[in-house]
């Protein structure tokens, strides 16, 4: 029983679509990866801590990896049975998403497709997904800079 794939993600959330024998069925995993919060008296480069104002750019960007690497394993876990990956969606995310997955998961040799796509409903993704797959393989050599 062949199992294709297909992720559409962003930064607040990932739809599975899995597509078996001609049906599909989507999965919807929740990000907590944080968007930038201001409080009162903060400008663009300092946050106040007390009386203090300090820059929390460090910080900040060790959490926001950490999450982000959390919200991949979590993608990565729901690919685990795949035959063939296709990744697409806005915006950067499924590119680290590759990355996350050739550096490491064992699926670095399933990934099918990247493909640059906007908001899309459900049924679009479906159909997206099950166009991919209907279709011939083409096998390119590319290499993901990490």
């Amino acid at each position: 029983m062949k199992k294709n794939i297909g992720v559409w993600l962003d930064t607040e959330k990932a739809y599975i679509i899995t597509v078996e024998n001609g049906n599909g069925h989507i999965e919807i995993i929740e990000s907590e990866v944080e968007t930038r919060v201001r409080f009162k008296g903060e400008t663009k480069a300092y946050s106040k801590m007390g009386n203090q104002f300090i820059n929390p750019a460090k910080r900040n960007t060790q959490r926001r990896r950490h999450q982000f690497k959390q919200y991949f394993e979590n993608i990565s876990t729901k690919l685990a049975d795949a035959e063939e990956i296709y990744l697409f969606g806005p915006a950067e995310t499924k590119v680290h998403l590759a990355k996350h997955i050739n550096k490491h998961t064992n699926l670095n040799d399933r990934i099918r497709k990247i493909e640059s796509e906007d908001n899309m409903t459900e049924n679009q993704m479906i159909a997206r997904v099950k166009e991919i797959f209907s279709s011939d393989p083409v096998k390119v050599n590319a290499r993901i800079r990490h």
